[in-house]
């Protein structure tokens, strides 16, 4: 369940050098409200943003993607594709999920990505829950067709991913090399991160047509890693391309991974800094781990801009913070620190806009935060270095 390997900016594990965060109420997505505000005050000179919230009152918002044309895309978990346009909030949304689709638990609309040639196309990929034939949850990837304000299923891209009330994955995110990658959850099955037939417990890599890659590293297969529990952060390395994920640990032991093709991520037969061997095969050990903290780390992006270039934050839900992290290089060992521990609750994700602003998604009506008049909220880092 970790990430290791032998590439050059691999470090030994190591735990974040954040401050003590609340135990999970549940193993998966973690709980807890709003706890007192224990993050130190950061000067303009400290950190180089100012927060402004954007929109409130949204309805457990989860992705995020920016059109060429300003216009902000955001997924909410009961089923609704909004959009924030020229500094408000559209009150219609482009899109409400019909059936089979279905939000249970931690289920839903999840996943967004616009599709690399969305201005000329005007493509997006959705990851979603849906009742099967057989009265079960799965979750599947769908591509869209976005016109003016409106937005309808194109075509189901893949299917058939094991779902569950908890443990669904669901980040979709476009890589360098131009094919879709999709995190997928073990739906508390443990044994399905391993078998190399089941969809679930992976990160997966398919073609913007739902084709297999001939590249990927199991013939016939979308399967791209194995061995996860329930990843739900990706985000490239702008200058190496080396892809990253985020990963809920079994209570605590979260992790922050570099993933390889084809490489083994050991859930359920090891986690955190946890070292061993399984099916004649090595585990990968993660690049950071939380210890016997709990993170609930999900989305994660790399900042391409500014003083912290170069630097991963990754949203924490039931650590109620930001992780700003420094994925170290040769002998210099990874770290992080925590930011805003507290301040805005459960935070579901992190972006980079076009222009170096950072965006930032809570969700405190999930189920498991305390959500304040206010919530959930779209809240904007402004830089203060432009």
């Amino acid at each position: 369940m970790g990430a290791g390997g032998n590439h050059p900016a691999m470090t030994p594990a190591a735990s974040a050098n954040s401050k003590p965060v609340p135990s999970a109420a549940e193993p998966s997505e973690g709980g807890g409200g709003n706890p007192e505000n224990t993050q130190p005050a950061l000067s303009s000179s400290a950190f180089p943003y100012t927060a402004q919230t954007l929109a409130s009152g949204l309805n457990v918002p989860w992705e995020m993607a920016f059109a060429p044309d300003g216009r902000i895309f955001f997924t909410e978990r009961p089923g609704t594709l909004r959009v924030f346009e020229e500094g408000e909030l559209r009150k219609n949304p482009l899109l409400e999920l019909p059936a089979p689709f279905i939000s249970e638990g931690e289920g839903g609309l999840l996943g967004f990505a616009l599709d690399p040639a969305f201005e000329d196309n005007g493509f997006a990929y959705a990851y979603h829950s849906y009742r099967s034939d057989s009265g079960g949850v799965e979750n599947r990837v769908l591509r869209l067709s976005i016109s003016g304000s409106k937005a309808g299923i194109d075509k189901v891209l893949l299917d058939s991913i094991p779902g569950d009330a908890n443990h669904n994955g669901g980040r979709i995110k476009f890589g360098p090399d131009g094919y879709l990658y999709i995190t997928t959850g073990e739906r508390y099955e443990p044994e399905l991160a391993q078998d190399q037939e089941s969809l679930g417990g992976k990160i997966l890599r398919i073609s913007k047509d739902g084709s297999i890659p001939a590249d990927n590293p199991f013939r016939d297969s979308p399967v791209y890693s194995r061995g996860h529990r329930n990843p739900q952060g990706l985000a490239w390395q702008p200058e190496s391309g080396v892809l990253y994920s985020s990963e809920h640990g079994q209570s605590s032991h979260d992790e922050i991974n570099i993933i390889e093709a084809g490489s083994n991520y050991g859930w359920p037969l090891i986690e955190g800094d946890e070292a061993g061997t399984g099916r004649g095969e090595q585990m990968k050990l993660p690049l950071l781990h939380s210890g016997e903290e709990t993170w609930a780390p999900s989305g994660m992006a790399f900042i391409t801009q500014g003083p912290w270039s170069g630097e991963l934050l990754v949203a924490n839900l039931a650590g109620q913070q930001l992780l700003h992290v420094s994925p170290g290089t040769g002998d210099k060992k990874p770290s992080a620190e925590a930011l805003f521990q507290g301040k805005w609750g459960r935070i579901r994700n992190v972006a980079e806009g076009p222009d170096g602003t950072l965006y930032v998604m809570t969700n405190n009506r999930d189920g498991r935060g305390s959500p304040g008049t206010a919530d959930d909220q779209l809240i904007a880092l402004k830089p203060n270095w432009k």
